[in-house]
């Protein structure tokens, strides 16, 4: 049965530069599930549910401008997206409804599965796996890494087909993310062209290599991953969010909790995105107005139509723009034209200086498990999920959201400040496109008003359709290649 998808008409924010990404074993791992019953024993280990279609990501809302780009360059109409129902974003939990990693979940067919996961999880995840697979299942549970390769590709919304060999489509959590591309093994391939041969393909249709973006390109897009959300509740880290958890699927490992949170109570952590800044150094202007509006809805100064108009509590903004801020806030861009006297021209250089210097000692501070303390209150508001990227300001982490005032009974303000260690830094956090609008009272998303985003009903792919015109080369009958 071919594969179907499902058309979204809306705008999901400017995207990252073009480009592509192999990634390698050492980071991303493939396991094979196949065999009669592979679509049952996933479906009792996963958060998703795989007898119906993915959801695809919800694009911004009709009107809105898309971020990150001037008025005058905002485009007339919006694309129509395509998601592909072979591929989903999904979490395995423990029993007591913890994680125990995400991945995104291949489907070739019935009876063949592919699981893309992260490499510090992958042990784990297999054992996992194997531990719930009854004897009498007639599942094999396969490492298949050696044979096979993710990659992603970005600055495209053509996901419309592959060349023979590969599976592709537009990341199910969000497009910012990129394209994602998975090689099929030789056995699976009439046509099997090497990874490189793709690599080199790509290069030549203006998707250049960028190895290494995807780990900030996934920070700047508010998106934590294998080890980092191991312990943590499906919906403290937005998993609900990013359409690997479904609430209308029967009953599978670990349900009962992540229903309860659900259903019940308020959820007072989320993990999100942070820019950490010097002290000393102003806020820029979305953040002022964030904290000012926050100010006035804390004093009820603004009437209830008014409030219906109001932005998000905090700035939402794309990966490309949260990335034009990093690269100012880090000194990685310098202004185009020269200093207008040697006075100039050293208070630049002591500035550039003083910001890399900054950068070297949030490396320092923020590793996995530190706590941001509010200089304030001395209380704990937050704890670092991913160390930022080596050379930039951003990290992944899970915060009280009462604390950057998402939740009733908190604020934001501009001036607050935390200590990471020993070290004082200016926070400013912001919300990628991908996040609803959360409800005060619950910090759960608020119920969503009726909008004229168009969805059409799932329809099977045209054949022959390809993904970013590349055209790979024609390999000599001479030539190996199988080879590596």
């Amino acid at each position: 049965m071919p594969p179907s998808v499902t058309t979204v008409t809306g705008n999901f924010g400017r995207l990252w530069g073009r480009g592509h990404e192999i990634l390698e074993p050492h980071y991303r791992r493939i396991l094979s599930v196949a065999g009669t019953g592979a679509t049952s024993f996933l479906q009792n280990l996963v958060t998703s549910d795989l007898r119906s279609a993915p959801n695809p990501p919800r694009p911004e809302k009709k009107g809105t401008l898309r971020p990150g780009v001037p008025r005058h360059m905002q485009p007339e109409t919006d694309p129509d997206v395509q998601f592909t129902d072979q591929l989903r974003a999904t979490c395995f939990l423990d029993n007591k409804g913890r994680i125990v990693t995400d991945s995104l979940l291949w489907k070739l067919n019935e009876e063949q599965y592919y699981v893309e996961v992260s490499n510090e999880t992958v042990h784990e995840l297999l054992e996992h796996m194997k531990l719930f697979k009854m004897r009498r299942t007639k599942v094999e549970i396969t490492d298949r890494t050696e044979d096979m390769a993710a990659a992603v590709i970005y600055g495209t919304l053509n996901s419309q087909g592959t060349p023979d060999g590969f599976l592709a489509g537009l990341d199910p959590r969000h497009p910012s993310l990129g394209m994602r591309v998975l090689q099929l093994p030789e056995d699976q391939s009439t046509r099997h062209i090497t990874v490189q041969q793709f690599s080199d393909a790509l290069a030549r249709s203006t998707f250049p290599s960028m190895p290494g973006n995807y780990e900030l390109v996934r920070r700047l897009a508010g998106v934590a991953e294998g080890s980092e959300l191991k312990g943590l509740v499906a919906l403290e880290s937005n998993q609900e969010h990013l359409n690997a958890v479904s609430f209308d699927k029967g009953c599978y490992l670990g349900q009962e909790l992540t229903a309860r949170v659900h259903h019940t109570g308020v959820l007072r952590k989320r993990i999100m995105p942070i820019m950490l800044l010097d002290p000393h150094t102003d806020v820029p202007s979305p953040w002022r107005v964030a904290a000012n509006l926050q100010e006035g809805r804390e004093r009820s100064k603004f009437t209830p139509e008014e409030l219906q108009y109001l932005p998000t509590r905090l700035p939402r903004l794309s990966v490309l723009t949260a990335g034009n801020l990093v690269a100012i806030a880090t000194g990685s861009i310098e202004p185009s034209t020269d200093a207008v006297d040697e006075e100039a021209a050293m208070e630049l250089k002591i500035a550039l200086e003083r910001s890399r210097q900054r950068v070297k000692e949030i490396e320092e501070d923020c590793t996995a498990g530190a706590k941001l303390v509010e200089t304030a209150t001395d209380k704990t508001i937050g704890k670092i999920i991913s160390p930022p990227v080596k050379g930039t300001n951003v990290v992944l982490a899970l915060m009280r959201l009462e604390a950057v005032g998402l939740l009733e009974g908190g604020k934001w303000s501009h001036t607050n400040k935390v200590k990471i260690g020993d070290r004082e830094y200016r926070y400013l956090p912001y919300l990628p496109l991908w996040w609803p609008e959360l409800d005060a009272a619950t910090g759960k998303a608020a119920e969503e008003k009726e909008d004229d985003v168009k969805v059409t009903d799932l329809v099977e792919s045209e054949p022959g359709m390809r993904m970013p015109r590349i055209e790979i080369e024609r390999i000599p009958a001479e030539e190996d290649v199988t080879a590596r």
